[in-house]
């Protein structure tokens, strides 16, 4: 017995090239949306650290009663870095050295507006910002992502950090 239908089961080799090349159309759309939605979610983590540090700094100056210090000096040079000191003592936890922002956020940087006069805020033992010469301290930091999406921070005397309303616009 000889079939005289044939039974076609798979695909054409034209089939399979029409469906990459759609594929490949529809990555090629959607590639760089990803990317800057990745950027800016790394960004609004390093917008959500100071802020926390910032928090822990003023924390840490209440309950140890001693000044501890945030230096800016990293965040005037453009490259969104701080060190802070609780008496002295360098806290990496809550600092952001040069190596670990260039690692994480190569492509963002930072400006700072009416910057402490010593580079420093000190909170002390009431949780208050100054600048160690007892002046009130008030930076406004702006953080701008590579495509970009800015935000803004400002540090209140009070040692509260507030974000913009234009986050990540």
């Amino acid at each position: 017995m000889t079939r005289t239908g044939r039974s076609h089961r798979g695909f054409t080799l034209i089939e399979l090239m029409v469906t990459i090349g759609i594929a490949a159309i529809l990555g090629l759309l959607v590639v760089p949306n990803l990317v800057s939605m990745v950027d800016s979610g790394k960004t609004a983590v390093l917008v959500n650290k100071f802020p926390q540090d910032v928090a822990w700094a003023r924390n840490q100056a209440v309950t140890t009663q001693q000044a501890v210090e945030i230096d800016l000096t990293g965040i005037a040079a453009n490259s969104c870095t701080w060190n802070t000191q609780v008496g002295g003592q360098p806290s990496g936890e809550h600092s952001m050295s040069p190596q670990q922002f260039n690692a994480q956020y190569p492509n963002v940087k930072c400006n700072i507006t009416n910057p402490p006069a010593t580079g420093k805020l000190i909170f002390d033992s009431q949780g208050f910002v100054s600048d160690g010469n007892n002046n009130p301290a008030a930076p406004i930091i702006t953080v701008t992502a590579a495509r970009g999406q800015t935000w803004t921070m400002q540090v209140l005397a009070s040692g509260s950090v507030i974000l913009s309303s234009n986050t990540a616009s």
